[in-house]
């Protein structure tokens, strides 16, 4: 599996890094055989009870109770029980140098442990969310639990790279051990004593060994597939997979080499800006670069029909469709696929610009030039980014394009005037909304933000909105009321700029495999670099 989920391009730099809550962690096996209490399947809404059999919250929604599965084991054979997942959220909660410190103590008051297979989690507030935000694996969702029995003994939890061959670590639940790591690759191999197939859960995988290499060239990822050197990669535009499959026909994808072609990813891809930064604190600019754009020539030469446009940055499945049909007139009122060089240069004007001799905005004297930073390799953001780049030229912005291998760290710690990211939602609005509240906002515009703020915009009225969707229950009726008087807010102020769904291509190789995951076949989605791609490897089957 070449491309990872277009991080680490050309190298792991973790290579001796297994702490699931530690940094700059790459998605090459540690996630996807630590098991999740739940998965939730993005494509069909189902929900996969797994380490967890159920959950019971409090009246008030001021705790839960977890009841875990009996059976389970850790990779080193001891047992999986509720002191694992007493001790991993106890952790996370009361240490603030790890990874969803912030997720967890924005609730968590402790976690108990019943007896071996129930654990209680009181909460400091209402928090009816909890199981779905920090329980459940979706995509690159959900807590991963670690061994009680190896963290709880270490000094310093937050440096401890859980990795060492000799006692057997990284120690996980699912069935595929670590027998090799280095800037190159990672290997995983099948062990024979998962819990899973022991107890008769579920049938011992086919899959034999896991190979993850790091982010790649597109081109290179192509020509490894028409060799037949790699099943799967993240992943090709439309006319490379055509190019593909034309010198290998068994290069297939979700939708079976038919448009679409990929299967639709929670991860609609917009514009975004430092707003802390001038003059991208300004809504009359934001409006104008939005307003600047063609967001179907961006489809057509940047990705040759394999995307559609996106109104919201929200993506198109089933439980969502309500918050776009539902607020269809405020979409109206704010067109934000709209493309309008005219009204683009009223609101520049309007900000004080005016162009220069060159034909390019500028005030007092000083023009306005910016760069955008996207992903080296990224189906939905990439192959975009030099048509809208030429757009915003055409239409008297300054602006250039970088593919930078740090981008992640421009991006979080400011330095980015500008960049195409995506927005991370399945069942309602509030995981990608709640990425413009002002508690996520620092006091610069040079300062880290914790992800997924990486807007630096705030208006206390929409994150007050935002504050009380977050206390009620995901499916509750009472979420499209208030998220209207929100998202109202935030298109008359626009601090991201929307552009394009992620539709990824990504090529499944049926040379030595079968039973992927596709459209009448949707046992998970096949992005094998989430958590949830962990259910493609229990899934295959060998051709012979």
């Amino acid at each position: 599996m070449a491309g990872l989920g277009g991080e680490h391009p050309g190298a792991f730099t973790d290579v001796e890094q297994f702490n699931a809550h530690a940094g700059g962690i790459s998605r090459s096996g540690l996630y996807q055989v630590t098991e999740g209490l739940w998965y939730y399947n993005m494509l069909t809404g189902e929900v996969i009870p797994w380490l967890a059999t159920d959950f019971e919250y409090d009246d008030g929604y001021m705790g839960i109770t977890v009841n875990l599965r009996d059976g389970v084991e850790w990779s080193d054979g001891v047992a999986f029980t509720a002191a694992d997942v007493a001790e991993t959220i106890n952790m996370l909660n009361s240490n603030d140098t790890m990874n969803r410190h912030g997720d967890v103590a924005r609730c968590t008051d402790e976690a108990k442990v019943v007896d071996d297979l129930t654990v209680y989690i009181s909460f400091t507030k209402t928090c009816p969310r909890y199981q779905w935000d920090l329980l459940t694996f979706r995509a690159d969702t959900g807590i991963p639990m670690t061994p009680h029995h190896i963290f709880s003994v270490q000094d310093n939890p937050a440096e401890f790279s859980h990795y060492d061959r000799a006692k057997g670590w990284p120690v996980v639940t699912g069935p595929y051990n670590l027998v090799h790591t280095d800037v190159e690759k990672k290997i995983w191999d099948l062990r024979d004593d998962w819990w899973g197939s022991k107890t008769g859960f579920h049938d011992h995988p086919k899959v034999q060994r896991l190979i993850f290499l790091p982010g790649m060239n597109e081109i290179t990822m192509a020509q490894m597939l028409i060799a037949n050197e790699i099943d799967m990669a993240f992943s090709l535009t439309v006319p490379n997979w055509k190019a593909v499959n034309a010198q290998n026909d068994k290069i297939t994808t979700h939708h079976k080499g038919q448009p679409p072609y990929g299967y639709l990813d929670w991860w609609p891809v917009g514009l975004g800006l430092n707003t802390k930064r001038a003059p991208f604190d300004n809504v009359d600019v934001r409006w104008a670069i939005s307003y600047a754009i063609n967001r179907d020539e961006v489809i057509e030469f940047g990705f040759a029909g394999g995307q559609v446009v996106q109104e919201l940055p929200l993506p198109k499945y089933k439980p969502m469709m309500k918050y776009f049909e539902g607020n269809a007139d405020l979409l109206e009122k704010y067109p934000t696929l709209e493309y309008n060089p005219e009204k683009s240069a009223e609101h520049m004007k309007k900000a004080g610009f005016a162009k220069d001799s060159d034909g390019f905005w500028a005030k007092d004297g000083e023009r306005l030039s910016f760069t955008i930073v996207t992903f080296p390799q990224h189906p939905s953001t990439t192959p975009g980014a030099p048509v809208v780049t030429q757009n915003l030229r055409r239409n008297g912005f300054d602006v250039s394009f970088v593919l930078p291998t740090d981008f992640v760290t421009r991006i979080v710690s400011g330095e980015a005037d500008a960049f195409i990211w995506g927005h991370a939602a399945m069942r309602d609005p509030y995981q990608t909304f709640d990425a413009y509240h002002c508690r996520m906002v620092p006091e610069t515009d040079l300062e880290d933000v914790a992800y997924p703020g990486l807007y630096r915009w705030c208006n206390e009225e929409y994150s007050a909105l935002m504050d009380q969707i977050g206390d009620l229950p995901v499916d509750s009726p009472g979420v499209a009321p208030l998220f209207r008087e929100a998202l109202e807010i935030w298109l008359k102020e626009l601090p991201d700029i929307t552009l394009n769904s992620t539709i990824i291509t990504l090529p499944m190789n049926e040379t030595y495999w079968t039973n992927w995951p596709q459209v009448d076949n949707q046992y998970i989605h096949e992005g094998f670099w989430h958590r949830t791609g962990y259910h493609i490897f229990l899934n295959l089957e060998p051709v012979n």
